[in-house]
C-alpha cells in the first residue's frame, strides 16, 4: 500500500463504514435524518402539501445527506492536516479544537432534538403567550441570559476564562446594542422571529421545491460528529496520513495528502448518502402511521437529545475508541486489507471471506505470517502474489519449543496443487522446516499455501514465509536421476563446508531479517546516552514515530502495554522521533503515561541509515543485535505480543 491512489483511499473509505469504530456514528446519524424526515413528513401532511412536495423531499434527504458528508469530510481533512503536516503549528491543539467541537455540537444537537420533538416552538409560543405578563419585558431575563450563556462559554471551551470572559461581555454588549436591557420585551420577540426563520424555514407551511433549505445544520452536523468521532486508522489511512505528513512537507505533499484524505472521508460518507435516500423510502410508512407520528416524533427527538449528550460528553469519542482497540481493531485491519487487496487485485473474489474470516491471510514474498494451531483451528491459509518463473521455497518456524506436526500444500492460481510436503518429510536448518523447497512457479498469480495440523499439539504456534529459493543444505534439492548423484554430492559438501564457514562469520550489517542493525547513539529526553550495541543483551523494539503521527498516537498506548507485560522479561523500547521538537515530545510521553526511552534524532541520520520512508516504522532486534523482524504501519498489542513470543523462544 506504499503507492496510494485516489480510487484506493476512496475503495478504504467506504470499506470503513462497515470498521466497529463507526458503529457509534451510524446511529447518531439515522436519529439526525429519521427525526428531520419524521418533522417534515409531519409539516407536509399538515400543511397538505401535494404529492409532488414527494419528489422534493426526496431531493432534501439527498442533498442535507451530501451536506452532512461535506461538514463531515471538512473537519476531517483539517484535523487530518493538522495532526500530520501541520503539527508544529497546531497539532498538539487538536485534542482541544475536537472537544469544543464536540461540547457545542452537542448542545446544538440536544436544540434539534427538542425541535424534532416539537418542544422548542412549543415553548417560544409559550413565551410570546406569556410575554403579556411581563416575561419577556423583565431585564433580568436578559442579565440571567448572560449569566448562563457565560457558563456555557466556560463548560464549552473547557474551563478557559481568558475565551469566555472576552466571550461572554461580548454578548452583553452586542444584547445591550440591541435593546435587550432597554426595552427587553423587542428584542427577545425579535430574537424568537429570527430563530424560528432560520431554524424551520424548510418545514414551515410547503415543503420547499428547491431541496435546499437548512443545509447548513446538516453540514454543522457533520462537522460535529466528525469531531466527536476517533477513526480506525489502519494500514492504508495511515499510510495517507503519513502521505500529509511526509518529511520537510512541501505544499505538493500536503495537497496530495489532503486529496487523498477527502478522496477516504467521501468513500466513508457514500454509505452515509445511500442511507438517507433509504430513510426517505420511509415516508409511506410513515403517512400510514399518521395516528402514532406524534409519538415517533417523540422518540425520533428523544433519541437525539441522547446523542447530544453522549457527544457534548466525550462518550461518542470514547464509544469509537473502544471499538478502534483489542479485537475490534482486528476486524478493521482485516476490512482494510482484505477489501483494498480485492481492488488491488491481491486477492480474487473468493478469497475476499475467508481473508476477512481470518483463515486466509495475504503475504508478500519474503514476508513472514505469524500462525495458530488450536481445537478449533487446524488448517491456515496464505496468499502470496508471484510473478511467472519466480522460485521459491516455503519456511515453517516454531515458536513453540517443538514445532507442530504439520503437512502443507501449494497451489497455482487454477487451484490444482503444484507441491506438497510435511514435517517429517522437511529439510531442517537452525530450527526451520522446508517442507517445499526450490519451487518454480509457472504464471503469474496468486497461490495458496495451505497448512494444516496433523496431530492435536494444543495451542502451536508458529510463523511461515514463502521466499525466495536459496541453497539450504546438503541433499535439500535432492533428485532421483541416478546420474546426478556424485555431482550433488559434491555439491552438498560444498555447501555444508560454506554453511560451517557462515556460521563462525559475523552477520553482516543491514535492514533484512537476519542481518546486524546498524548501530548507533544518541540522548534521551530524560538526557541518557544510550547505544543500540549497549543494548545487546535485551530484546528491543525500534520504534519510528512522531507526535504528528495520527497511527503513533494508537500506536504507543499499545506499546506501553506490551512493555509493562514484557519488560520483566528483558524487553526495551526504543521511539525515535524525527522533525519533532522535546517540548511536543514530552506532552506526548506525558498524555498518554508513557514509560520507554523517547528519543529525537535532530539530524535524520539514524531515520537515514535505516531507510525510513513512513511512520510508524518499527524493527525488532533480538539479543546480539540481530533484526528479527520489520513492521511498516501501525502494530497491534496482539501483533507484537506475537513478535516478542517467537523472539524470545528463539533466544
Amino acid at each position: 500500500m506504499d503507492n496510494v491512489t485516489i480510487g484506493l483511499a476512496l475503495a478504504a473509505g467506504i470499506l470503513s463504514f462497515i470498521s466497529p469504530c463507526v458503529l457509534p456514528l451510524v446511529p447518531a446519524y439515522i436519529g439526525y435524518m429519521s427525526g428531520r424526515l419524521t418533522h417534515n413528513v409531519s409539516q407536509q401532511m399538515t400543511s397538505g402539501a401535494s404529492s409532488s412536495a414527494g419528489l422534493a423531499m426526496r431531493l432534501q434527504m439527498l442533498l442535507h445527506g451530501i451536506a452532512f458528508v461535506a461538514g463531515f469530510t471538512l473537519v476531517f481533512v483539517l484535523i487530518g492536516l493538522f495532526t500530520t503536516a501541520l503539527s508544529s503549528i497546531a497539532g498538539r491543539h487538536v485534542g482541544a479544537f475536537t472537544e469544543i467541537i464536540g461540547r457545542v455540537g452537542g448542545l446544538v444537537i440536544i436544540f434539534f432534538g427538542l425541535q424534532f420533538m416539537g418542544l422548542a416552538p412549543q415553548f417560544f409560543a409559550w413565551l410570546r403567550k406569556k410575554g403579556q405578563a411581563g416575561i419577556l419585558d423583565n431585564v433580568l431575563l436578559s442579565l440571567g441570559f448572560v449569566v448562563v450563556a457565560g457558563g456555557v462559554f466556560y463548560w464549552g471551551f473547557l474551563g478557559q476564562a481568558l475565551v469566555a470572559l472576552p466571550l461572554t461581555a461580548g454578548l452583553a454588549l452586542a444584547m445591550f446594542l440591541n435593546g435587550a436591557f432597554t426595552q427587553p420585551a423587542v428584542f427577545w420577540n425579535r430574537l424568537l422571529e429570527w430563530l424560528e426563520g432560520a431554524l424551520y424555514a424548510d418545514t414551515r407551511g410547503e415543503i420547499g421545491s428547491s431541496g435546499k433549505e437548512g443545509l447548513a445544520g446538516s453540514a454543522f452536523m457533520g462537522m460535529v460528529f466528525s469531531a466527536g468521532w476517533s477513526p480506525c486508522i489502519g494500514p492504508l489511512l495511515g499510510t495517507i496520513l503519513t502521505v500529509a505528513a511526509a518529511t520537510g512537507a512541501s505544499s505538493g505533499d500536503i495537497a496530495q495528502g489532503m486529496l487523498l484524505l477527502s478522496a477516504y472521508s467521501v468513500g466513508l460518507g457514500i454509505p452515509f448518502i445511500i442511507t438517507a435516500l433509504l430513510l426517505n423510502s420511509a415516508q409511506g410508512a410513515l403517512r400510514k402511521l399518521q395516528r402514532h407520528l406524534n409519538k415517533i416524533k417523540l422518540a425520533s427527538g428523544a433519541l437525539l437529545i441522547v446523542i447530544g449528550v453522549l457527544v457534548a460528553s466525550g462518550r461518542l469519542q470514547s464509544l469509537s475508541q473502544t471499538f478502534s482497540q483489542g479485537e475490534f481493531a482486528d476486524f478493521t485491519f482485516r476490512v482494510e486489507e482484505c477489501g483494498v487487496g480485492f481492488f488491488e487485485g491481491a486477492l480474487a473474489l473468493q478469497h475476499v471471506g475467508p481473508c476477512m474470516s481470518g483463515a486466509l491471510i495475504p503475504v508478500a514474498i519474503n514476508q513472514s505470517a505469524s500462525g495458530r494451531f488450536t481445537a478449533e483451528v487446524s488448517a491456515l491459509e496464505y496468499l502470496f502474489h508471484a510473478e511467472a518463473g519466480d522460485v521459491i521455497d516455503v519456511e515453517v518456524r516454531s515458536i513453540n519449543e517443538e514445532a507442530p506436526a504439520f503437512e502443507l500444500s501449494v497451489y497455482n492460481p487454477a487451484d490444482s496443487e503444484i507441491a506438497r510436503g510435511s514435517k517429517a518429510e522437511s529439510a531442517t536448518l537452525d530450527g526451520r522446516y522446508y517442507p517445499v523447497q526450490a519451487l518454480e512457479l509457472e504464471s503469474a498469480g496468486l497461490y495458496r499455501v495451505v497448512i494444516r495440523q496433523v496431530s492435536a499439539n494444543g495451542a502451536a504456534r508458529f510463523r511461515i514465509k514463502a521466499r525466495d529459493a536459496e541453497p539450504l543444505i546438503a541433499g535439500a534439492a535432492a533428485t532421483s536421476a541416478e546420474d546426478e548423484g556424485e555431482a550433488l554430492s559434491l555439491v552438498g559438501n560444498l555447501i555444508n563446508s560454506l554453511t560451517d564457514i557462515a556460521g563462525d562469520l559475523e552477520p553482516a550489517i543491514g535492514l533484512a531479517e537476519g542481518n546486524r542493525a546498524p548501530d548507533f547513539s544518541l540522548t534521551t529526553l530524560e538526557s541518557e546516552n544510550i547505544a543500540l550495541s549497549n543494548l545487546k543483551d535485551q530484546v528491543v523494539l525500534l520504534n519510528f514515530w512522531g507526535t504528528w503521527c495520527g497511527p503513533c498516537r494508537r500506536e504507543m498506548p499499545e506499546f506501553q502495554k506490551s512493555y509493562d507485560e514484557w519488560r520483566g522479561a528483558g524487553f526495551e523500547i526504543l521511539a525515535i522521533a524525527y522533525n519533532d521538537s522535546e517540548a511536543a515530545m514530552r506532552d506526548f510521553r506525558d498524555e498518554f503515561g508513557l514509560s520507554f526511552a523517547l528519543a529525537l534524532d535532530e539530524s535524520g541520520e539514524i531515520n537515514d541509515s535505516y531507510a525510513i520512508q513512513t511512520r510508524p516504522s518499527s524493527f525488532l532486534i533480538g539479543k546480539g543485535g540481530i533484526i528479527l523482524a520489520r513492521h511498516f504501519g501501525i502494530m497491534t498489542e496482539d501483533q507484537l505480543g506475537e513478535m516478542l513470543t517467537a523472539a524470545f523462544a528463539e533466544q
